[in-house]
């Protein structure tokens, strides 16, 4: 059976990845059924109802221009707030409860791992797809599916299944955010304080809208696409000169060079960098795209066969983190409110944490919590690729 719309089609091909992103984006920030399902999940159930019926191709070379070249200049776009010296300033106490946060994820990883082996293909991609994910977001996500190069029926039902186990774990931290037993057994200073913040002013002063300019858009997109392109020339020329499987994968990965310069040039270039605006909302947008696209790739069978065993998968290393969270932030007496955050944060993301902190009326932990969100940013794709090869190597063996 033909599409009705062939491969090689190209400017209908490109209308309905466009068009489809658009709807997906409108429909999550104007529907509250869409905002609950979340804009990437809806993304990927949009692309694959569209290729399923035949209405589109699952493979085409404007699918290979989004893997390419757009993801590798969104990751940048979505680091331009990565100035390193900043996160260490600001973010303070909340950098401890973060790295305790993304060390359970790395044993919830492992943990998951040992418990599937066997139950499904690529057990160690997939962790490490995941330890970037709770460590960072979907920007890490991408990187790491795209390094491996992982089919879109396993990545689409972990997609799937990482947005619900975050959407009923944000529920789970707001439910013990204001539980009188973890108050009673944590320090909780910044509670006092939200339970008398007006909510309302703090999300106005936080939402408002940004003023974007041509110009902020030509820096934004010239310095994504010259990180990209040096970071791919670095990948390029190490790959000779390294044996180590483990170094060679994290030092020849594009991935990893983009997000040490972009960091680098945020950090040694914060004023200038700081003043442009729009990057994160552009990268953003190309990661939508590229969500679609996967969608468009997938088997609906397929994603739906391995969508019970993945969603356990992402609940155990979930789990993992908060439990570990919590223990290890007991004993170290770490507030409750950045214990929460961060577990949020690694979940989540740096947008996720920031509305919890808002929510609950933590002004004062709403920046930290956005800039430790950004350290996870940092952090996630080098993790992840270290946590995939060394399951590899252990299973291996």
């Amino acid at each position: 059976m033909t599409n009705l719309i062939s491969p090689d089609n190209v400017w209908p091909v490109w209308a309905l990845i466009a068009v489809g992103t658009a709807l997906c984006i409108y429909l999550e920030q104007t529907r509250g059924w869409a905002a609950r399902i979340s804009g990437p999940v809806l993304a990927l159930l949009i692309g694959m109802f569209l290729s399923n019926l035949r209405i589109m191709p699952a493979s085409a070379p404007a699918y290979d221009v989004v893997d390419d070249y757009l993801v590798p200049v969104a990751i940048p776009l979505l680091l331009f707030r990565a100035n390193l010296a900043r996160i260490l300033r600001e973010a303070g106490p909340m950098l401890l409860a973060f790295h305790i946060a993304a060390t359970g994820t790395v044993l919830g990883a492992f943990f998951a791992a040992l418990i599937f082996r066997g139950d499904f293909q690529h057990v160690p991609e997939v962790a490490g797809i995941m330890t970037g994910s709770y460590t960072g977001g979907a920007v890490n996500f991408v990187a790491i599916k795209d390094s491996y190069n992982i089919s879109e029926n396993l990545t689409n039902p972990l997609l799937v299944a990482d947005n619900f186990i975050m959407a009923g774990m944000f529920a789970a931290l707001l439910i013990m955010a204001g539980s009188r037993f973890f108050r009673r057994h944590y320090p909780h200073p910044h509670s006092l304080q939200g339970d008398r913040e007006d909510v309302a002013a703090l999300a106005a002063r936080h939402w408002r809208p940004k003023e974007i300019s041509l110009l902020d858009i030509a820096k934004a997109v010239a310095i994504a696409f010259a990180v990209a392109g040096l970071a791919t020339m670095i990948a390029s020329a190490l790959k000779a000169g390294i044996e180590s499987r483990i170094l060679q994968s994290v030092f020849t990965n594009r991935y990893v060079w983009i997000t040490f310069l972009t960091v680098a040039a945020t950090t040694i270039f914060h004023r200038r960098m700081e003043k442009i605006q729009g990057a994160e909302d552009l990268g953003m947008y190309l990661l939508y795209l590229f969500f679609f696209v996967i969608g468009l790739r997938a088997d609906l069978v397929e994603v739906v066969r391995n969508v019970p065993v993945l969603f356990s998968f992402c609940l155990v290393m979930a789990l993992v983190n908060l439990a570990f969270t919590l223990a290890v932030g007991r004993l170290l007496r770490v507030n409750l409110e950045e214990l929460l955050l961060s577990v949020n944060a690694t979940l989540g993301g740096p947008p996720s944490a920031a509305a919890m902190a808002i929510s609950r009326g933590w002004s004062n932990l709403v920046l930290p919590a956005l800039l430790a969100g950004i350290w996870g940013y940092v952090i996630g794709t080098f993790l992840g690729i270290l946590v995939a090869e060394t399951l590899r190597k252990l299973f291996a063996g």
